[in-house]
């Protein structure tokens, strides 16, 4: 097994140059320094800027699914802001209580109102003392 893993290691080094090496090969091909010089300075300036553009590409990727998702809707008048990430609710500008949290739906209260999200389907449904005041597709 060690040897297979040294006979891997040595092909993967093989394909590998220095920046010494590099040089050199570019010299004896009859370029001078300066030029080689340039070429080597190019190339190593390409290879950091394909790293940083992947890298950027991979921390806005990762920046968007850290957005927080927001269910707002306006029922009959009655505001209502619900973070599903955070558990956290508001129901006209003031802090609900997260009174249930399962797979289906999220339930906060607020006084007499209380607002269900259900996740699976994206709707809101806003009561008010137990009531069904209205409802709304997010």
């Amino acid at each position: 097994m060690k040897k297979l893993l040294v006979i891997a290691a040595l092909t993967l080094l093989a394909g590998c140059s220095t920046q010494a090496s590099r040089m050199a090969d570019c010299q004896s091909q009859g370029i001078s320094k300066d030029t080689c010089y340039m070429a080597e300075q190019n190339r190593q300036t390409a290879i950091q800027s394909a790293a940083l553009k992947q890298a950027m590409e991979n921390s806005a990727k990762q920046y968007a699914q850290a957005t927080k998702k927001i269910v707002h809707a306006r029922i009959k008048g009655i505001d209502v802001k619900i973070f599903p990430a955070d558990k956290q609710g508001y129901i006209e500008g003031t802090a609900a209580y997260l009174d249930e949290d399962n797979a289906d739906a999220q339930v906060y209260r607020k006084g007499i109102f209380t607002a269900i999200y259900y996740k699976r389907t994206h709707k809101l449904v806003l009561m008010r003392n137990g009531q069904i005041y209205g409802r709304t597709p997010i």
